[in-house]
């Protein structure tokens, strides 16, 4: 979620007294946040009035109309240009969209550089190869903003959202090294932006996501931590919820399962739904998950066949893809084995559709776990010889395929198959955390 500025028809409203007090009390923090670049006008604004009672804005922002006025002019000429520029760059081949943006001053405009973010992260629940060159280009936007509009620190508060959004989508992809140093600079501007606790709490949270995949869960705890108390001081409780739900996940990393289970219960109770759907059905999957890893597979079945509708017709491609591999997994827990292969095999498949190197590994190493605890060496075999050609994508290191090769050599002479695949799984887990992960297993 990003923190979004009031348009001019929210400000008039504002200023008429149209609003409710809610949005009232939203709509002046951005104010105040946007205002902090022009301090002497608002000294004067505040100097002049006499505010009468505690909470009373409107004397105070008398006199702000005609100020705002050419700042929501130029902001309306942007406004009105986007759909263009929007359609010009859909138009694109994907390839050709990032020199585009940079080349082309219309492009460099803030309402371009929020809808590049938004667009990226609902990309990110669908097709990450999109999503990444968007984030990519709302960079290339926000590096190229001009502040006589916005103000510097505004203008920094984007580049700070554009560079976290861009280092999200680095650590969905499993670039983790790259994602680190999206958040190092997206830090750096939240620092010189406007000081609005909720862009960091949010830059924090990526980063918490980062450190549970390297497995620096007391450093994600920290961060975890900082937003919690943030969001505690804006009384916002979906906020909250999800940063409970964040906990969860980095003390399922850790094999925490019990307080995994009850920080994503936490969760769940606080957030809303209807305001970011794929944190909810993301956040039931890892208690699904968890619950499955601690012995529990009949509740975890029992909570997916009653949670199944909701993800058919509110999940994106991934987290179906993710249900379907969870669902697998509990169908061998319970000795099903005919549906766990079944699952399996449509979950490995459509990992392998996205482009996910790492989850396709995992499935399919799951699936030779399966085949050789039923005795099934030729179908072993075969899928030792499927995985090379599939897994020799960007996000796979030199090491994990070498692993690999090991791994289909050793299932095809049926000489420590099994020992060699728990190998690899364990290379696999490692290696995305590191990639500068070096490891030789031993056939023999």
């Amino acid at each position: 979620m990003t923190v979004r500025r009031p348009d001019p028809e929210e400000v008039e409203k504002l200023l008429k007294g149209d609003l409710a007090t809610g949005e009232n009390r939203r709509i002046v923090r951005q104010l105040i946040s946007t205002w902090r670049t022009c301090r002497n006008e608002i000294e004067q604004i505040r100097d002049g009035s006499r505010v009468s009672t505690p909470g009373d804005y409107q004397p105070a922002f008398v006199g702000l109309a005609p100020r705002l006025g050419s700042h929501a002019w130029k902001v309306s000429q942007e406004r009105e240009r986007l759909p263009e520029l929007i359609q010009r760059l859909l138009e694109k081949p994907s390839a050709d969209q990032l020199a585009l943006v940079k080349g082309e001053m219309a492009f460099h405009g803030w309402l371009m550089g929020e809808w590049l973010i938004e667009e990226s992260q609902r990309s990110s629940h669908a097709d990450l190869g999109r999503a990444e060159v968007l984030a990519s280009c709302a960079v290339a936007v926000a590096e190229e903003i001009v502040p006589d509009v916005y103000g510097v620190s505004l203008v920094n508060d984007l580049k700070a959202r554009a560079w976290a959004c861009r280092g999200e989508i680095l650590r969905l992809l499993s670039d983790l090294r790259n994602a680190e140093v999206a958040f190092e600079n997206a830090e750096s501007f939240v620092d010189e932006g406007s000081g609005d606790a909720l862009e960091e709490a949010r830059v924090l949270e990526f980063k918490a996501a980062l450190y549970r995949d390297q497995r620096r869960a007391a450093a994600a705890h920290r961060l975890l931590d900082e937003a919690i108390l943030i969001y505690r001081q804006y009384r916002d409780s979906h906020l909250l919820g999800r940063a409970f739900i964040q906990k969860g996940r980095v003390h399922g990393s850790s094999d925490e399962l019990d307080e995994a289970i009850s920080w994503l219960r936490k969760g769940l109770g606080l957030i809303d739904p209807c305001r970011e759907r794929q944190v909810d059905l993301a956040a039931r999957h890892s208690l699904m998950l968890y619950l499955n890893e601690s012995g529990r597979a009949r509740e975890a079945r029992f909570l997916l066949k009653a949670s199944r509708p909701e993800f058919l017709q509110h999940g994106s491609p991934l987290l179906i893809c993710r249900l379907r591999w969870l669902e697998g997994k509990i169908y061998d827990a319970l000795r099903f084995a005919h549906e766990a292969e079944r699952a399996l095999v449509e979950a490995r498949q459509g990992f392998i559709d996205l482009g996910i190197g790492f989850s396709a590994a995992g499935v399919s190493l799951d699936l030779a776990a399966l085949y050789a605890a039923q005795g099934r060496a030729a179908e072993v075999r075969s899928l030792a010889e499927e995985i090379l050609p599939i897994f020799q994508s960007r996000d796979l290191q030199r090491e994990v395929i070498g692993a690999l090769v090991a791994a289909r050599q050793a299932v095809k002479v049926e000489k420590g198959g099994p020992r060699v695949l728990a190998e690899v799984r364990s290379l696999l887990d490692r290696a995305r955390q590191d990639p500068r992960l070096r490891v030789e297993l031993a056939c023999s």
